[in-house]
């Protein structure tokens, strides 16, 4: 007698259940453009999730099937929580952990992409999210004005669109090297128009002055590199690739057509005003480090805490007037993960943090290379790895979302293959 019932709740359940690749995909085409909007579907999406139970069945396959690396983020997260109680500004404590919400969208996009034809929509829909945002950038170069308000260091000079100067190499670093990887694994005509997007957003990214993303791209196409073939080679071969390579650098170089010249100068002529004890004509960031690194020895066994950081490097400036904090007495962050968890919760916030990344370069045990979209997971683990030098990676807006949903989908399309390999073989 209570058949209909039960029917009729699962059909519910189901017609729940439809729209969250469709809102996953969206966001993936809208995230470049807007924040809010993005946060609106990631919401709903994740509202629906939880209401039908999709993501406590993501979250329970991502547990049973990468237990090392889902262990070493929740301990992460909760020294997160653990630190308020010895932090000196719980008010900032709770504005970091408020920022953390964006990693519970992983069992969701797992789960809502464990199909290939699901990641193959996510593929083009962020594709074509981020291939509109270049053109906006190069329409911005021209002195062609935002539809909005631009975010920091986005200007004409440095035409970093919607994203900002700080998260612009980052992301477009991962989407060109997702390019590069998914052109590879296409057949003749069809990997020259990735492969063509790839080359833009590289030329964009070198274009807007920001050093990060500078290395976070070279730092990619090395890997993309030595993934793709150059591990298979013989020595002498690799030998030749690289003095061509850093020749035609060099020659760049002297010719004053490297882009990014500027930028590069100015980090050495920098570094070279802080090794003489100068911060007046170091950059600022020299001073934010070096309070960080001060702020851990005032407290070298726990550190200062979860959003004891700004108070510890207002001391710290106090102690040493010749600092410079960009105008600001307490600033938000060191402009480096690994410095700023040291600061943090002292050597085992730092050791915590060099075990995620290690867990998660690793967790698709490298053989996601061999599988269209599974190299996102060593490519999103590499980029926040190389950012987090000079930005808190983890805990940026684009970058934390953006690295949740590839290495979701990185996953997502490791299991896959690998189950499907299992099934074949049984």
């Amino acid at each position: 007698m209570h058949q209909p019932t039960i029917n009729s709740a699962s059909s519910i359940k189901k017609s729940l259940i439809l729209p969250i690749p469709y809102l996953l995909c969206l966001t993936g085409f809208v995230l470049p453009f807007s924040i809010a909007a993005s946060n609106v579907l990631l919401g709903m999406a994740l509202l629906l999730s939880i209401v039908t139970a999709h993501w406590w069945l993501g979250a329970r396959s991502l547990w049973q099937q990468h237990r090392s690396l889902i262990t070493v983020w929740l301990v992460y997260m909760a020294l997160l929580v653990l630190g308020m109680a010895w932090s000196s500004d719980m008010a900032r404590g709770l504005v970091i952990l408020s920022k953390q919400w964006s990693w519970l969208i992983l069992p969701v996009f797992f789960i809502a992409f464990s199909q290939n034809i699901w990641r193959e929509r996510l593929f083009y829909s962020v594709s074509a999210g981020l291939t509109l945002h270049l053109f906006l950038c190069v329409a911005q170069s021209q002195g062609v004005p935002l539809p909005v308000a631009a975010p920091g260091g986005s200007s004409a000079d440095d035409p970093s669109g919607l994203i900002g100067h700080i998260g612009f190499g980052l992301i477009y670093g991962m989407w060109a090297a997702w390019l590069i990887h998914y052109g590879w694994l296409q057949q003749h005509w069809r990997r020259y128009l990735p492969w063509a997007l790839a080359v833009f957003a590289i030329i964009m990214i070198f274009t807007v002055q920001g050093r990060s993303g500078y290395l976070v791209t070279l730092a990619l196409l090395a890997l993309l590199i030595w993934k793709l073939g150059i591990q298979s080679i013989s020595l002498r071969i690799r030998l030749i690739i690289s003095i061509v390579a850093i020749t035609i650098l060099a020659a760049a170089w002297i010719s004053n057509v490297f882009p990014g010249k500027d930028r590069i100068t100015e980090t050495m002529q920098s570094v070279e005003a802080f090794s003489q004890g100068d911060f007046q004509h170091a950059e600022v960031r020299w001073s934010i480090w070096y309070a960080a690194w001060e702020s851990w020895k005032q407290a070298p066994v726990l550190g200062v805490g979860t959003g004891g950081f700004p108070l510890a490097a207002h001391q710290v400036q106090l102690q040493h007037p010749s600092l410079v904090y960009e105008g600001v007495a307490y600033p938000a962050h060191p402009h480096n993960m690994y410095l700023m968890d040291l600061a943090r919760w002292g050597p085992v916030g730092l050791i915590l943090l060099l075990l995620l990344f290690w867990f998660w370069f690793h967790t698709d045990r490298n053989r996601g290379w061999a599988y269209q979209h599974g190299c996102l997971v060593s490519i999103s683990a590499m980029a926040l790895f190389v950012h987090g030098f000079s930005a808190p990676s983890l805990e940026e807006y684009y970058g934390s979302i953006y690295a949740a949903i590839y290495l979701a989908v990185g996953l997502a399309a490791y299991q896959s293959n690998v189950s499907g390999s299992a099934n074949n073989a049984a």
